[in-house]
């Protein structure tokens, strides 16, 4: 569930100058609309579904969330102007905001604390695991066949997870833990949420995560592409690159139930703070070389496997009851706050790989902060 959310952004890469060619854009950095519009739907998405999960179950929303992506999937290939096909990647975002929800719901209705954490470390295993491949089964497609064709097979991706989820996922919110689906408690849970100074401060936090990100992600064509003349060798550089967030989840695995969520999570962030500021310190004397740009890259991808998990864990840690709606709220906020970033700091590319390293550097020192101001006495300690 979380791989076919990653899957839909990282698959586009390739076809982005395609798509741009196709529809006529004069403005090459108009082309991460593609990506920033279906981010956009996935925030909202998020915000609309986890309720109903609370109340009707995990499976049957999963189930609607991956009709309506089918039908826009099917909705964005079809696109005579790249506004209905902007149209049909926010409703694809959308549902997959379904998706989403009921993932990191039913890991908190069956793990809590440090185990969740855990857990959650695995899972973004597949999440990351996703980029690794993505790009080069887009390019893949490409060779044969023209843009149009990688839509079709996320249509194929997205019958088949719907197969496989029905046969092998049992519900796991029982029909006696279900809540009403009224303004009442509607309200209710979002207030538990939304007044838990842990829950906001580290959805924040993970949103700060998150931005620099995306605009990684948003920019890495034109960065190897348009800077540094790799175009054969893209999806190798990006897959590796995202090998080393796997590397960080196993590691966070491990280590999580020994240190526990703060200490490797707030330790993490000083560590891409450290990172970001020697890298801007390089790239103001001229144009970092391919291999530094591959290090950083590579290390704060690390950093970004030991944060995300622990941030979504710590926010999600006090709400075992009203997981969906809980897991609403702080994935639109997370999604809404940093695409949000990610496309500030996307669109101020410039031809070089400055903006995003002061995105990195900035999104860190403010998440520090953010930390600082969450849990008063806690920074870098290892707490039950």
């Amino acid at each position: 569930m979380m791989g076919i959310t990653a899957l839909t952004i990282d698959i586009m890469l390739p076809a982005l100058p395609d798509i741009e060619a196709h529809y006529g854009l004069t403005d090459t950095n108009d082309q991460q609309l593609v990506i920033v519009s279906y981010m956009v739907g996935f925030g909202l998405g998020q915000l609309i579904f986890g309720p109903f999960s609370d109340r009707f179950g995990r499976k049957p929303v999963f189930y609607f969330g991956m009709a309506v992506y089918m039908a826009a999937t099917v909705a964005a290939v079809a696109a005579f102007d790249f506004d209905t096909h902007l149209a049909g990647r926010l409703f694809q975002g959308v549902a997959a905001g379904a998706v989403r929800v009921i993932a990191v719901a039913v890991v908190r209705d069956r793990f809590a604390g440090r185990a969740m954490a855990r857990a959650m470390s695995f899972i973004m295993v597949i999440f990351i695991l996703v980029p690794v491949v993505a790009p080069g089964i887009g390019a893949g497609i490409l060779l044969i066949g023209p843009w149009q064709d990688i839509f079709w097979f996320l249509l194929g991706v997205g019958a088949v997870m719907t197969v496989w989820t029905w046969l092998r996922l049992e519900e796991t919110l029982p029909a006696a833990a279900r809540r009403p689906l009224t303004v009442r408690s509607f309200s209710a849970a979002a207030a538990a949420v939304l007044t838990n100074r842990q829950t906001l401060c580290y959805t924040a936090t993970a949103s700060l995560t998150f931005g620099p990100l995306l605009a990684y992600i948003a920019t890495s064509h034109q960065i190897f592409v348009g800077i540094y003349r790799i175009d054969d060798w893209f999806p190798v550089a990006f897959g590796g690159i995202a090998l080393f967030t796997i590397g960080a989840s196993f590691t966070n695995a491990r280590l999580v139930p020994r240190l526990g969520m703060r200490q490797l999570s707030h330790s993490a962030l000083l560590i891409q703070l450290a990172l970001a500021l020697a890298f801007a310190a390089v790239a103001l004397t001229g144009r970092p070389s391919l291999a530094m740009l591959l290090v950083f890259l590579g290390l704060s991808m690390f950093v970004v496997g030991l944060c995300f998990p622990n941030f979504n864990a710590l926010a999600m840690e006090p709400h075992g009851a009203i997981a969906g709606t809980a897991s609403s709220i702080t994935g639109f906020v997370s999604t809404a706050i940093g695409s949000a970033l990610g496309w500030a700091i996307g669109a101020a590319f410039d031809g070089t790989v400055m903006p995003l390293t002061v995105g990195f550097a900035a999104c860190a020192g403010f998440g520090i902060v953010i930390v600082l101001v969450a849990e008063p006495g806690r920074f870098l300690k290892s707490t039950a």
